[in-house]
């Protein structure tokens, strides 16, 4: 700890270190002090051995203690200072002929930052002569402007600390506060302490107009940013994207507000802008078409979205249409057309509520069936997974080759293996799961069945069943598998 202390010395003074039993280090001057503070090598407990060792040699001004918290001086080193200052200063007379110094006050931070709605607290540290002082009444006046119903007030601790807590302050701006002693006398220099609040971070993006009826002259897009709790955010970065060219982005204002321009060419029919700012949901602004329909709001209607090849939907899809103004289009044709997929009527006129109802059936291929509908230019598609059908035939597969009602050469003795898979009625491959259950609970009434042929070892899964099997003599046998649907295969056993 001393070579520390001689350290921070030599920081301070720039001067060789002397021990203090031989020579009282020298005062330090503002410049060291701040040098010190500024260091972030040494912690403030440090800073403040080394001004209470050395003290300063300079009478600080009301100036000096804002430089000094502005570089980070804790409670711990004003007080230091403090004391330093007093003890400097004091006339070497007798202490009774000494007038008393007078009480002061010092606020740790002049200004303190509070962001909207959340709580904070300001802090002063009270001294007469360097010396904290305990349980001095203090008054922070002003401080009814942020919602209390009197002025805060508070007593110094032991370490001459006071700490007033601040409410939480929902709207922005900034206040002044002035510390006062007992009832309401002012400290030397009127210290003061400046209170800002700051918006928080976004919470609403509104958005204007709600929609684009025409897009013939353009549009302009008015943003607005403000936090949760209402206060207006200037300086926010604010995006539009309309899917025609590069986004665009601009900083609201000091009234939280941004203005996009956009030309008729930027605008897309029938589509929808969105507007983004950070943290925040998207806001969509819908643009008509050259009809008057909404793109984002005319569409398929959610329903079924899943369902077995060859296999109806069990409940109509339904179509919709809107305008712009949310209206029902009513009268208008809409024409459908399917891809892997059935659709009944292929064209309809919008009933009253701008709707049309359509019976779906599925194609007979796995994967997608796509469902479009047309309506002026705006064009819509739906998208369904189609799941193979249920088991309607077995088939047997031997090095990679289908061997199903064929014959197969083996060599007596020799282990070999059969792939047992399962289609459905249009030849998809379909789970066989079934089937590997049925062929767990019975395996041992297969290899009964098996008079020759024996059954090494039966692995079931989800896509197939491999069965390895082991001619026991030479000769031809027939292998059969399933329940109600099978499949065979005959055996050829030869010798090695």
């Amino acid at each position: 700890m001393r070579a520390r202390l001689v350290a921070l010395a030599l920081l301070a003074g720039g001067t060789a270190p002397v021990l203090a039993s031989a020579q009282t280090p020298r005062p330090l001057d503002k410049g060291e002090v701040i040098r010190l503070l500024t260091n972030p090598l040494f912690a403030q407990s440090e800073v403040a051995d080394v001004v209470r060792r050395s003290c300063v040699g300079f009478s600080p001004t009301e100036r000096d203690w804002a430089d000094f918290r502005k570089a980070g001086a804790s409670g711990e080193v004003i007080a230091t200072v403090a004391t330093c200052t007093a003890r400097r200063s004091a006339p070497l007379v007798a202490a009774a002929s000494a007038p008393p110094a007078a009480l002061t006050a010092v606020v740790v931070t002049a200004e303190v930052v509070a962001v909207a709605g959340s709580p904070s607290s300001v802090r002063v540290f009270v001294h007469r002569g360097g010396a904290p002082q305990r349980r001095i009444p203090l008054t922070l006046r002003g401080t009814t402007a942020v919602g209390l119903q009197r002025d805060a007030t508070a007593l110094t601790d032991d370490s001459g600390m006071a700490v007033f807590p601040l409410p939480p302050v929902g709207k922005t701006g900034t206040h002044r506060f002035e510390v006062l002693g007992n009832s309401g006398s002012r400290f030397p220099g009127r210290p003061s302490v400046s209170f800002v609040v700051r918006p928080g971070e976004p919470g609403r993006l509104r958005v204007t107009p709600d929609y684009i009826a025409s897009t013939e002259r353009g549009a302009t897009i008015v943003a607005t940013v403000t936090d949760s709790l209402g206060n207006l955010l200037g300086q926010e970065p604010v995006e539009l994207t309309s899917g025609v060219g590069a986004p665009m982005s601009a900083a609201t204002d000091s009234l939280g507000r941004v203005s996009f321009a956009l030309a008729p060419g930027s605008l897309p029919r029938g589509g929808e802008l969105q507007v983004r700012v950070r943290k925040l949901a998207s806001v969509d602004v819908p643009v008509a078409d050259a009809a008057g329909l909404s793109g984002t709001a005319t569409g398929f209607v959610a329903g079924t979205r899943r369902s077995r090849v060859g296999s109806s939907l069990s409940e109509p899809l339904v179509f919709q249409a809107r305008t712009v103004q949310g209206n029902a289009p009513t009268g208008r044709v809409v024409r459908f057309r399917a891809v892997n997929a059935h659709v009944k009527p292929d064209s309809a006129v919008l009933d009253s509520t701008g709707r049309v109802p359509l019976d779906v059936a599925l194609g007979a291929r796995l994967g997608e069936a796509l469902v479009f509908a047309t309506i002026d230019s705006v064009e819509k598609l739906v998208t369904f997974q189609v799941d193979p059908g249920p088991i309607s035939t077995l088939v047997l597969e031997h090095n990679a080759a289908v061997v199903t009602g064929q014959s197969v050469v083996v060599r007596v003795a020799a282990p070999f293996v059969l792939r047992v898979t399962a289609r459905d009625m249009f030849g998809n491959e379909t789970s066989i799961d079934a089937l590997a259950q049925m062929l767990r609970a019975s395996r041992t009434q297969l290899a009964a069945r098996q008079r020759y042929l024996e059954i090494v070892a039966l692995e079931p899964g989800d896509a197939a069943v491999l069965v390895t099997l082991k001619a026991q003599r030479i000769g031809t046998f027939d292998f059969t598998i399933g329940s109600g649907i099978t499949a065979s295969v005959r055996v050829e056993a030869v010798a090695r």
